[in-house]
């Protein structure tokens, strides 16, 4: 069982905050926990690709 939430946040000037949270549990969350990978590698790729993309857009608007 888990839970992804996404927020933008317009900090003003045209700015905007990303943040994304991942909570992850359950019952029987500890016996497999172990054998789940590290994601935050792939979190920041992520925040960047989108980064990146929003940028790209912004500046052909």
């Amino acid at each position: 069982m888990g839970n992804r939430v996404y927020a933008l946040k317009s900090i003003g000037q045209g700015l905007t905050n990303f943040t994304m949270t991942e909570k992850i549990g359950g019952p029987i969350f500890p016996l497999f926990s172990r054998m789940i990978p590290p994601f935050d590698q792939s979190f920041e790729q992520y925040a960047k690709d989108l980064k990146k993309e929003a940028e790209a857009i912004s500046k052909t608007n």
